[in-house]
């Protein structure tokens, strides 16, 4: 196929100007660099990075200074870091590359951090567990060295992911060493981010997780004074942590909090982790509970117990009279049962009562059994009587297949009955449908235009076949 010179031009003139940013990005980079050596430089005794590379611990020097060749030595640091991690994340054994990956980290001066980090995160996938693991260590070493040093840094960071997991890193270990600190600093430099919704709830959470482990009176008591959301947080943080040792403990504090959906979702939790080891003692903790508090710890009680037992917490829900059946207690043993055994787990959701938990279960039950068994799932499908329940299983069939057979899955969607769900269902597996296969995508919507409103099969019509948008 011959391109246009127009194109071709095009896309040179888009390449030099992405080089150019990114050229800018990373001079900006270095300079930031060149800024933490220098300014670390005036207390802090380095050693090259050179020496790692080769196995050996950082070498204490004899001065607390250095001279004007040395701070023009960063940019080889980086170099020298980034060839390191490179010949560790090489290593074919992975416990060998774990090991290593640690001396590594604990090798570091607080001034060689930056450059360690930057070859870090630039030396393997963002998702590699090896690789976070060694960037937590990292800035964990680096916050309890100097926190401030290592939160200015994250200030900087262009990815946002990596600045909020680095971020999180830190306040753990200023937590972990100093509470009060890590106080002050979310009500500091951390109140914007303790304003939003999800993240107070995980600030508050991160600190109260480490303080417990000191002074649960007076980390508990903190948590306990939070507003609402930051409350969740941190009385669910402080209570899973005492739960995961001593769960009696755990219940034990829970009552000398004040009531409220805090409190609730926190027996919850305990419940929860209780019963994944000992659930008899998990029921029998969560029933001598009231209101609110005793429904949260029984459903998550079920869902511990379904996640080692499916069976058994199964039997013990049939035990309870129908009417007095949960939309909590059906869905949490409904999902975890899903996730081993989903066949089973869908033909007992069809003998629960008609409720919301019951209907959102089986969605994930099929999603399950499709990955595994799709005819089967399919077959079972088709015995179900119309209603929400069929049309959650079909919308979760047609989920998990518009990867691999997106006709089916799209014809599947055509098929619920709830006008809503049918459209937006048809309406995603489309336009991922044309994505990759654009003529049979337009294809299926010409020939199906009777189970489409005329506004729908003329949006799908339009999309564009490159991208998957309107044109």
């Amino acid at each position: 196929m011959n391109i246009p010179k127009i194109s071709i031009i095009s896309f040179s003139l888009i390449g030099l100007l992405i080089i150019a940013f990114q050229y800018s990005q990373n001079s900006k980079l270095k300079n930031k660099i060149k800024t933490y050596s220098a300014k670390e430089a005036a207390s802090l005794n380095q050693s090259g990075l050179s020496s790692i590379k080769n196995g050996n611990s950082a070498s204490k020097g004899s001065g607390n200074s250095k001279n004007k060749s040395d701070s023009k030595t960063d940019y080889k640091k980086v170099s020298a870091a980034i060839g390191s991690v490179n010949e560790i994340l090489s290593d074919p054994d992975p416990l060998k590359r774990i090991e290593r990956l640690m001396a590594f980290v604990n090798a570091l001066s607080p001034g060689e951090m930056p450059e360690a980090l930057i070859a870090l995160q630039e030396s393997a996938p963002q998702w590699d567990p090896h690789m976070k693991m060694a960037v937590g260590l990292l800035l964990t070493r680096w916050a309890s060295a100097d926190s401030d040093a290592a939160f200015a840094y994250v200030e900087e960071m262009k990815n946002k992911d990596q600045a909020r997991d680095a971020t999180f890193s830190i306040l753990r270990a200023l937590a972990s060493q100093d509470p009060q600190r890590a106080l002050e600093w979310m009500s500091n430099q951390g109140s914007d981010m303790s304003k939003n919704g999800w993240m107070g709830h995980m600030l508050a959470g991160t600190i109260a997780t480490e303080w417990v482990r000191q002074d649960p009176d007076a980390a508990l008591a903190w948590a306990n004074s939070l507003p609402e959301n930051q409350r969740q947080g941190a009385l669910g943080g402080a209570l899973e942590t005492i739960a995961a040792s001593d769960p009696n403990e755990a219940a034990r504090r829970l009552l000398q909090l004040d009531a409220g959906e805090a409190r609730q979702k926190a027996a919850g939790n305990i419940a929860n982790l209780w019963a994944k080891r000992a659930p008899q003692e998990a029921m029998e903790w969560a029933m001598t509970l009231e209101g609110d508090d005793r429904e949260s710890a029984m459903s998550r009680a079920l869902g511990g117990w379904a996640s080692t037992e499916p069976a058994e917490a199964a039997a013990f829900i049939n035990d309870i009279p129908a009417e007095e059946r949960t939309d909590g207690q059906i869905r949490e043993v409904g999902r975890r049962w899903s996730e081993q055994e989903p066949s089973k787990a869908a033909e007992w959701l069809v003998s629960q009562p008609d409720t919301k938990g019951r209907t959102d279960a089986v969605g994930h039950a099929v999603w399950h059994w499709t990955n595994e068994d799709p005819a089967g799932a399919a077959d079972w499908l088709l015995e179900q009587p119309s209603g929400d329940f069929r049309d959650n299983g079909i919308g979760a069939l047609a989920k998990a297949s518009f990867d691999d057979d997106p006709a089916s899955a799209v014809t599947w969607a055509a098929t619920i009955d709830n006008d809503r769900q049918r459209e937006g269902t048809i309406e995603r597996g489309v336009r991922e449908w044309s994505k990759r296969e654009p003529q049979e995508a337009r294809n299926w919507v010409q020939e199906n235009s009777n189970v489409l409103s005329p506004e729908q099969s003329e949006r799908l019509l339009n999309i564009d076949n490159e991208g998957g948008r309107k044109k």
